[in-house]
């Protein structure tokens, strides 16, 4: 049995997407054997204790501005814009980093980790990991759900700002030739760490659905009968800033030009934050009521209106290969079509695998249009797909999390004596 310390910024009651990847590793790595406590991040000064949780305070309030913390955010945010411009690479997560690492003593000495597990994003993540395997002669394992360099979810920003972009060479650089493993969830992710690196290992353990929450009593969702739900679940440009609504609201007009009568059938419900030129861009498909926005909605919100949609929808920047969110996986337990607006990625490797929905170019407003007419139109191309637990049994998080016991059991056992 392996007790690992699990770094993660990112971790429940916090809604965003990419605490779930770190809240099942430490719900299924425990039913394999290891004992895990999670060390993750709170806007709340005084927490409550919580069994195999450590929380510390994260002044930048980034999730949670409202009130005078929003003035607070503001300040900070324009204090690191400062030190950027000044060839300081700072973040927004600065402040939280530099109070974990003030509290590595006492957080060693309670935990007595065997390893360190590391989940990036942010790269603080990284950091810390690094920080703690070095100081405490601790082996590190290194979790990308993204590229740190790689199709880079802060491309924008590392083009903005040579010192962020030095910076980040040198932490993936560190990270890659330090941690005793690599794991990513997805091939393309691997590959390149293979190529560019040659680390001492490189595993690809993706996301995964967990079948228990097929169990969970999810609320009634009530939606318009008659009609053609489509739904989508997360955020478009402010998870992604190189992917893009804008062919697909370009296809629905088209659609809804040319037949009319649609507008009384489509209905586009979107769950998730969308950014001020998104809602400009929806603005005439809500008012006619074919779009649907519904904001931030709780997990089983959207697991309720994942199984009860006619069709899933992804959308996912042209430019990733890499991309293998955990919605993917959402959206296979929910047993619905998928429409995935994906360029060749893992995403789209996934559905075709699986054979429960269609692969089309994000960027291919014409293609677009016309599947989005055939699935409404024709029922036998609708249903044409392979909807069954049989077809997707490969990306259940037990198959995941077991492949990760078994890479944990594997290097505990090579361990040097």
């Amino acid at each position: 049995m392996a007790r690992i310390l699990l770094i993660a910024y990112y971790y429940p009651p916090d809604h965003a997407s990419g605490g779930q990847r770190p809240l099942k590793m430490a719900e299924y790595l425990p039913r394999l054997g290891h004992d895990v406590v999670v060390l993750t991040s709170s806007y709340a000064r005084e927490t409550s204790a919580e069994k195999n949780i450590i929380r510390v305070y994260d002044p930048s309030h980034n999730k949670n501005r409202v009130g005078l913390r929003k003035f607070q955010w503001f300040f900070l945010r324009l204090t690191v814009e400062m030190l950027n411009r000044l060839g300081i690479c700072a973040s927004i997560y600065s402040l939280w980093k530099r109070s974990v690492l003030r509290k590595t003593n006492g957080i060693i000495a309670r935990v007595k980790p065997q390893w360190i597990l590391a989940t990036y994003p942010p790269v603080e993540i990284l950091e810390i990991g690094l920080h703690l395997s070095q100081k405490f002669n601790l082996p590190l394992i290194a979790d990308f759900r993204d590229g740190l360099l790689f199709e880079a979810i802060e491309s924008k920003r590392m083009r903005r700002f040579a010192c962020v972009r030095k910076v980040y060479e040198i932490i993936e650089s560190r990270v890659s030739s330090e941690a005793a493993a690599l794991i990513t969830v997805s091939e393309p992710l691997s590959r390149y760490f293979r190529e560019t690196y040659n680390p001492a290992c490189v595993a690809t353990v993706p996301s995964g659905f967990d079948p228990d929450e097929t169990q969970l009593r999810l609320p009634n969702i009530d939606l318009e009968p008659g009609c053609f739900h489509i739904v989508h679940s997360g955020r478009f440009s402010l998870s992604d800033a190189s992917c893009t609504i804008l062919p697909l609201v370009q296809a629905l007009n088209s659609l809804l030009a040319d037949r009319p009568k649609l507008v009384r059938i489509i209905r586009l419900h979107l769950l998730g934050e969308l950014s001020r030129r998104e809602k400009r861009m929806l603005a005439v498909l809500a008012r006619g009521g074919v779009v649907r926005i519904h904001g931030s909605v709780s997990r089983p919100q959207a697991l309720a209106f994942q199984r009860r949609a006619d069709l899933l929808l992804l959308v996912t920047s042209p430019n990733r290969s890499s991309v293998a969110t955990t919605k993917v996986f959402e959206y296979l337990q929910a047993r619905r079509p998928i429409l995935a607006l994906t360029p060749p990625s893992f995403a789209a490797e996934i559905i075709e695998k699986c054979r429960c929905g269609w692969v089309v170019s994000p960027l291919a407003v014409n293609e677009i249009r016309l599947i989005l007419e055939r699935i409404i139109d024709d029922p036998v191309f609708f249903q044409d797909v392979d909807l069954s637990t049989a077809a997707s049994a490969d990306y259940s998080i037990t198959v995941s999390m077991g492949q990760l016991s078994e890479l944990l059991r594997t290097m505990d056992k090579n361990r040097p004596a």
